[in-house]
């Protein structure tokens, strides 16, 4: 957080490891004092109303409104319509609301005022056909609604005095890296998405097969109405050409990167459909064997206004005349409606066994092997609708010209523009572009496992399993566009050093189905089944997972360094090489032969789960552009061991995880030398336990009693720290993983 001095413009403290620039004068700031006379207004005014002040360091604590209401309601019913035909339904409803809040004194302090209004029906019918063969016919709708109403900011920027289109909508958008990180208002929007299902299965028992041949439908709409980014997404950035310092580029309103489009709004269409068949053969009374084979076409999204696009190099839009060559529109000769085409020629197998070793039922070998098909996720598209003409969409950088209160001073500024624009608009350039590549297609997944079973005494099991999985074709997002490195190159000059700057582009996102992914493990489980009022479940895994990025919703960069692929190979994002669980169940041995008694105190049961587990894995990124690529995913270069020997303190793994003298920035031109997720947090531990009793009152009526804990030992697990290396708190770690302990009574009644 800005100090007072830093408010009045001293940065002396930032002395003598940083001396700051003078960007007016082309010097420096005498000890690192920046005249008042300097500071843009406009930012000085947030800085002092919105931005609190730490009494004492440089940090402050603060907390947000978390309230929520939700009420539910499910209704069920069941009809035999007759011997053989069941009908059954299931009616779902939920309403919740967040309220929102904004710290009139410390915009930091925001929480969104959120409403869900969600609804499902679910019809199934099962008929009898025969004594082998039984037919299940399922239906299902499913509606939901969470609009976003944020409190505003009592004046826009345009009403601050800002020369820039805003909407009748106020957000503020400033990150100040290193710093605050963002301060985010909140956006505007609403979500609707209505999904529909079909789905048939036919289950037929022959002999010593069951047979199994079905198939499923189904159809849906998602429409977004968003105004993000609408009111502009400022950016200050120390590697820009001005201070060094991005809270002293924010002061005097410098920013790095200014972002701002017209707003999300798209109307995404889809459909799923699918067909499989399935034999479990049980060859003997040791050996039984499963085959299945499903056929899984996918179907591309499509928007109802057309708002996608693909990459074809030459190729010249008649959709969008003005459109710079290469990128087509779906309405274009050769381009699909959903930017790529449909992959019908999905085929997943499987097989699967399970074999009694010695024919006595204590010793089993069961072993599978499947392929299954993944669908990409809908965000997707959101970024798809944001490009022009439709989301007109534009970067500007800062240079010696702009700034804060006049951003487009230089530059054409499009804004207001429309959302449906006719087929001669003009593009912004240099254009923004999401793009699809020509052989587009959704992932898959290869999964296989091996286990060995033994019951090693009465109502004692021990399980030996391996389980792997090898991902194929994962979707990525690659800056097809990058800046390429010269000496001298700046920030500014971004947009003039792109590889494809001549068309008229800008940043070039293009999605493509290039990342892989592989998982091994080992997993040993002991589980004592229930007796004599006592059962354990305890489960090890060994595993290692890797790929070139994980939880990718292909609606962003995934790929720091746009001239090598594999420099994303490493550790997963969610891998943890050591897990842990065990829980359990113990009826208390307390009986009273008095009933009243006894059924009060007697009849008690005591539950436990245990979590222990490995740290997140983390990378150190330096926090600035100095590849110049305009990526902004650069690492950190390591220089020496970055690991503290002997024993510290829980306050000095705190205040400083690894040694911060072991990073320094990335060499200019470079993308830094470490590798993705090397590092990794610290670890996790969690108990929760439960205390339970069921009271009789009639014979059809009962009730249930809970006590639960959560976080029992009310633990404090340590989040990974703060990993850009340019930040004020880099290395220090300033969250948490997971609740504090919370106590939770509960009373169920049955009849």
């Amino acid at each position: 957080m800005p100090t007072a001095a830093q408010k009045r413009g001293d940065f002396s403290a930032l002395l003598p490891g940083k001396v700051l620039r003078d960007p007016f004068s082309g010097g420096v700031y005498p000890n690192n004092q920046i005249p008042l006379s300097q500071f843009n207004p406009i930012l000085k005014s947030i800085a002092d109303s919105f931005i609190p002040t730490p009494v004492s360091g440089n940090t402050i604590s603060y907390s947000t409104v978390a309230n929520y209401d939700d009420d539910q309601i499910l209704v069920r019913g069941d009809h035999q319509l007759t011997s053989k035909n069941r009908i059954s339904g299931r009616y779902w409803k939920s309403w919740a609301e967040q309220p929102g809040s904004l710290d009139p004194k410390n915009y930091l302090s925001v929480g969104e005022h959120r409403l869900w209004n969600n609804y499902s029906t679910t019809i199934t019918d099962t008929h009898v056909i025969s004594p082998n063969l039984v037919n299940n016919f399922l239906f299902s709708y499913n509606h939901t609604n969470g609009p976003v109403l944020p409190i505003y900011p009592a004046k826009s920027f345009t009403d601050l005095g800002v020369k820039m289109y805003n909407d009748d909508k106020p957000q503020y958008y400033l990150t100040v890296a290193g710093y605050w990180g963002t301060m985010n208002t909140s956006d505007t929007n609403d979500f609707f998405r209505d999904e529909y299902q079909l789905n048939n299965t036919v289950r037929w028992t022959k002999g010593k097969h069951q047979i199994t041949l079905g198939g499923e439908g189904g159809w849906a709409s998602g429409d977004v109405v968003n105004n993000f980014r609408a009111n502009g997404q400022f950016t200050f950035n120390g590697s820009a050409p001005f201070t060094g310092d991005s809270l002293a580029d924010f002061f005097i309103g410098k920013f790095s990167t200014l972002v701002q489009g017209i707003g999300e709004y798209k109307n995404t269409r889809f459909k799923i459909m699918a067909f499989y068949a399935d034999d479990s053969w049980k060859v003997n009374r040791r050996l039984t064997i499963n085959i299945g084979l499903r056929w899984d076409p996918y179907f591309p999204y499509t928007d109802e206004l057309g708002k996608l696009s693909g990459w074809r190099p030459g190729q010249q839009s008649t959709r969008y005349k003005n459109a710079p060559r290469g990128v087509l529109y779906p309405g274009d000769p050769g381009l699909p409606d959903g930017g790529y085409n449909t992959a019908w020629t999905n085929l997943g197998p499987r097989l699967g066994f399970a074999y009694d070793v010695f024919g006595d039922g204590k010793t089993s070998i069961r072993g599978g092997y499947g392929i299954f098909f993944d669908r990409i996720n809908t965000l997707q598209t959101n970024q798809a609708a944001t490009q022009g003409p439709f989301g007109t969409i534009v970067n500007i950088n800062g240079n010696t010209v702009n700034n804060f209160t006049d951003p487009y001073a230089g530059d054409v500024n499009p804004f207001p523009a429309p959302l449906n624009p006719p087929s001669d608009v003009k593009f912004v350039l240099p254009h923004v572009a999401f793009l699809y590549e020509e052989h587009m297609r959704n992932p898959y997944v290869q999964a296989f496992n091996l286990t060995v079973e033994r019951e090693l005494a009465s109502n004692f099991i021990g399980r030996v399993a391996y389980a792997g999985s090898k991902g194929t074709r994962l979707y990525s997002g690659r800056e097809l566009n990058p800046a390429i490195y010269s000496p001298g190159a700046t920030t500014a000059t971004t947009n003039q050093r792109r590889a494809l700057a001549g068309l008229g582009y800008g940043s070039m996102i293009l999605v493509e189905p290039i990342s892989n992914s592989t998982f091994h493990s080992l997993q040993l489980t002991g589980e004592r089944r229930f007796s004599k009022g006592f059962s354990v479940l305890a489960n090890y895994t060994w595993s290692k997972s890797i790929d070139d990025g994980s939880a990718n919703k292909g609606n962003g960069i995934t790929h720091s360094n746009p001239f090598n692929n594999g420099f994303e190979k490493g550790p997963s994002d969610f891998d943890h090489t050591h897990v842990f669980t065990a829980s359990g169940l113990w009826e208390l041995p307390v009986r009273f032969s008095n009933k009243v008694l006894n059924s009060v105190i007697g009849g008690w049961n005591l539950t436990g789960i245990a979590t222990l587990q490995s740290g997140n894995t983390f990378t150190v990124g330096s926090g600035v552009d100095n590849s110049r690529s305009g990526v902004g995913q650069d690492r950190a270069d390591i220089v020496s061991d970055p690991y503290f020997s002997g024993d510290r303190s829980r306050d000095e793994v705190i205040a400083q995880y690894l040694n911060k003298a072991a990073f320094t920035p990335n060499a200019l031109g470079t993308f830094g030398s470490q590798g993705r997720n090397r590092f990794r947090g610290p670890g996790f531990a969690n108990f929760d336990f439960g205390l339970h009793k069921n009271f009789r009152i009639t014979e059809r009526v009962n009730t249930q009693f809970r006590f639960e804990t959560f976080n029992s030992f009310n633990k404090v697990n340590l989040a990974s720290p703060t990993t850009a290396q340019n930040s004020v708190n880099f290395m220090r770690i300033t969250s948490t993983l997971g609740d504090p302990r919370i106590l939770q009574f509960a009373l169920r009644l049955s009849f």
